[in-house]
């Protein structure tokens, strides 16, 4: 495939636990680790750097948010409530990024 200037990559990895406030359950630590949250904003930059455009979701966690920023990606902070949860207490609002490319238009 070739890669034409402009691409779009849209990633929705699984969302770090790390700050344990986002109602997703403990496994997603060991299916995707802390590293490999780093690699994937590496390569996402690599891809910006590249001309593609970027639009990527996690959980609004400040270790994140440090890594995205110094790569000079643009930070979306929104709220969405999940009613993913077996338990009528554990259906709420959650805080999550939007992580772009470039700035988003208004």
């Amino acid at each position: 495939m070739t890669r034409q200037l402009g691409d779009l990559v849209f990633v929705d990895p699984p969302y770090t636990v790390r700050h344990n406030n986002n109602g997703f359950i403990k496994y997603n630590e060991k299916l995707f680790t802390w590293e490999d949250q780093e690699r994937l904003a590496q390569a996402l930059g690599r891809a910006r750097d590249r001309g593609a455009q970027i639009v990527s979701t996690n959980a609004n966690y400040s270790l994140l948010r440090d890594i995205y920023r110094d790569l000079g990606f643009y930070l979306i902070k929104m709220s969405r409530f999940s009613a993913i949860s077996a338990k009528a207490e554990s259906r709420r609002n959650f805080e999550e990024l939007i992580i772009l490319s470039h700035p988003p238009k208004t």
